[in-house]
């Protein structure tokens, strides 16, 4: 294939021929030739590896509504980014925007620094996973994964070489002779992966492609994704309204909604520093308790009253301005059973509301104060509703926020070091 593809095309000509001394000089020339091919190919291998995606002011806007609003990101090569945002947010928009599927009204968008925003989708090299899996039921599962390299025009044995690699990965092997509607939601889901891998595509775009699986599948797969890229490379960009895709996969995530961002960075950085409240409820299991609590002046000294607590924040008083209120954020899994860890710093007793069971693990919701607060306990635990409990906290597991424009703070804990002292 190499010689055919790489050796000038007159070396085969047989007047061309001629010219050549001998054959040795035919025979060197052809070795050359091979190499050059070989690199080629290896260059063209990397660059397929290495590109990153770079969006600047997109813009998107259905019957007078800003979907996508002045959106600007870069996704670093061999990178896996998640989208992460609630149903609504723009996260399909923005992937179909990256695809080439739909033109942005406004902005561009360029892989490494080629821009792409005019180009088609069929010449960006990019493979799309869907929530829905999409695939033809009519077709087996062999056919199905082809596809793209039938479109392609790929030999037979070069589609049979890559189908073979991609499923033996899988673990689908076996399953090459069903139709869909013979495989289990999982097995349509690696199916979907498998047609995608194929591919060799410059950019993995996945459209929130375990929210349709059960719990204990979702677990499984994001274990194998997370395990075929880190082997496979490629960037990868992942759109989920599931806080748990990003914690577990991603290396990146871009805090979505309403079509604009509110915060993108490393994943761990963005979950401990949140940029607002909206970042700090949503990018936790369950959603962050968000408590509001009255800022207080009393004998010159200033107070955070919530639930039946009063702090004195007096030293934080040119952070919290004229706030008169402040929301108090806690992620409902750094809650504790007091009784398990009473060194607790912040300690909190409602009434239980219900124990919802999930799996091996158990959301507790209690009523304290008038104000909803939720738990998550990491093991089964039962609980009447209206018994009594107390839960307890540290406080660099609390996070303020402004109420008037929902800005982060900081993280009780670092602001109590500084000097602040709780009031009994």
């Amino acid at each position: 294939m190499l010689r055919t593809k790489h050796v000038n095309q007159e070396i085969f000509d047989c007047k061309s021929f001629t010219n050549f001394k001998n054959a040795a000089n035919f025979s060197r020339l052809l070795i050359i030739s091979s190499i050059k091919g070989y690199i080629m190919l290896a260059k063209h291998k990397l660059r397929r590896l290495m590109v990153s995606v770079r969006i600047e002011n997109l813009t998107k806007s259905y019957r007078g509504k800003k979907v996508i609003n002045d959106v600007t990101l870069e996704f670093k090569d061999k990178t896996f980014t998640t989208i992460l945002g609630p149903p609504g947010a723009g996260k399909t928009t923005l992937l179909k925007l990256i695809a080439g599927i739909i033109k942005p009204d406004v902005g561009r968008i360029y892989f490494n620094d080629e821009d792409v925003t005019d180009l088609p989708a069929k010449d960006r090299n990019v493979a799309m996973i869907f929530q829905s899996f999409a695939l033809y039921p009519n077709k087996k599962v062999y056919d199905n994964i082809a596809t793209p390299l039938v479109l392609k025009k790929l030999p037979a044995d070069e589609i049979r070489r890559r189908i073979k690699e991609v499923t033996e990965m899988l673990g689908i092997s076996e399953l090459l002779d069903r139709f869909p509607a013979q495989l289990s939601g999982g097995e349509q889901q690696r199916v979907a992966i498998a047609r995608a891998l194929v591919k060799e595509a410059n950019v993995y775009l996945f459209d929130e492609p375990l929210t349709n699986l059960d719990y204990k599948i979702r677990e499984t797969m994001r274990a194998e994704l997370k395990t075929i890229f880190a082997e496979r490379g490629g960037t990868v960009i992942y759109a989920t309204p599931d806080p748990l895709d990003t914690l577990t996969m991603s290396q990146y995530v871009a805090m979505l909604n309403e079509g604009k961002v509110h915060q993108y960075g490393e994943v761990m950085d963005v979950y401990y520093n949140p940029a607002d409240a909206f970042v700090g409820r949503y990018f936790s299991f369950p959603p962050m308790n968000m408590i509001p609590a009255d800022v207080v002046q009393s004998n010159g000294r200033l107070f955070l009253k919530f639930l039946d607590q009063s702090l004195d924040v007096t030293k934080l008083a040119d952070l919290i301005g004229s706030e008169k209120t402040v929301i108090v954020g806690v992620r409902p899994g750094d809650f504790s059973l007091e009784t398990e860890k009473p060194e607790s710093e912040l300690v909190i007793t409602g009434e239980v509301i219900i124990t919802e069971v999930i799996g091996s693990e158990t959301i507790v919701h209690l009523k304290c104060n008038d104000q909803r607060v939720s738990a998550f306990i990491a093991k089964i635990f039962r609980v009447m509703p209206g018994e009594k409990l107390s839960m307890g906290a540290k406080f660099d597991d609390i996070y303020l926020f402004r109420d008037s424009d929902k800005k982060f703070i900081g993280r009780l804990g670092r602001l109590l070091r500084e000097g602040v002292k709780p009031q009994a």
